[in-house]
C-alpha cells in the first residue's frame, strides 16, 4: 500500500479528518462532567455538581427535548437543588469531596486538634525552659507519628477516605 500525505501507509488525510470529526461529534456530549449519587431510597440522581451549601446541593442535569419535532442537537441543562438529607452520610461526604470541601467526622477533627495542641504546649514549655528543645522535638515527633498512625487506621476502617486525609494535609 502506498504511503500517503499523512506519512503513514494506508492512512489518508481525508480519513484522519473524517475520523476526527466523528470522534468530536461522539465525545462532545460526554464533555459534560456528570456524577451519579444514590439517595436513601436507592434512586440514582445524576448531574454535574454546580453549588453546595450546608443543606443543599445543586446539580445540572442533561435533558433531551420533550417534543418529537425538536432535534436533539443541544444538551439542555436543568438545574435542580436537592436537600443533602436525602443522601446517606457516605454520599454526602462524596458530594462534598467532589466540590473540594471534604467533611471530616468530628472525632477525627478532635484527634487532630488535640495532637496539635499538645505539640504546641510542648514547644511553649521548651521556650520557657521547662524542658529542653530536644525533649520537645522528640515529643512532637512521637505525637506526629501517633497521629499519622491514627489517621491510617481511620482510612483503613473506612471512617475517612484517602482524599479526605490528603485534604487534611497529614
Amino acid at each position: 500500500m502506498p504511503t500517503t500525505r499523512s506519512g503513514i501507509e494506508g492512512v489518508t488525510i481525508q480519513g484522519v479528518l473524517l475520523s476526527s470529526f466523528w470522534a468530536v461529534m461522539f465525545f462532545a456530549p460526554c464533555a459534560f462532567a456528570e456524577n451519579a449519587y444514590t439517595n436513601h431510597a436507592g434512586n440514582v440522581i445524576a448531574g454535574c455538581p454546580v453549588k453546595l451549601t450546608s443543606t443543599h446541593v445543586t446539580l445540572a442535569e442533561r435533558t433531551l427535548p420533550t417534543t418529537n419535532y425538536q432535534l436533539p442537537t443541544t444538551n439542555y441543562q436543568l438545574t435542580t437543588a436537592y436537600p443533602l438529607s436525602i443522601f446517606p452520610e457516605s454520599e454526602q461526604r462524596r458530594i462534598a469531596a467532589d466540590f473540594g470541601q471534604p467533611r471530616v467526622p468530628a472525632a477525627v477533627k478532635r484527634a487532630i486538634s488535640g495532637a496539635e495542641k499538645a505539640m504546641e504546649r510542648s514547644r511553649k514549655r521548651a521556650e520557657k525552659g521547662l524542658c529542653t528543645k530536644e525533649e520537645s522535638e522528640a515529643f512532637c515527633a512521637k505525637s506526629e507519628a501517633a497521629l499519622k498512625s491514627y489517621l491510617d487506621k481511620q482510612v483503613k476502617e473506612g471512617v475517612i477516605t484517602p482524599a479526605e486525609r490528603k485534604a487534611l494535609g497529614r
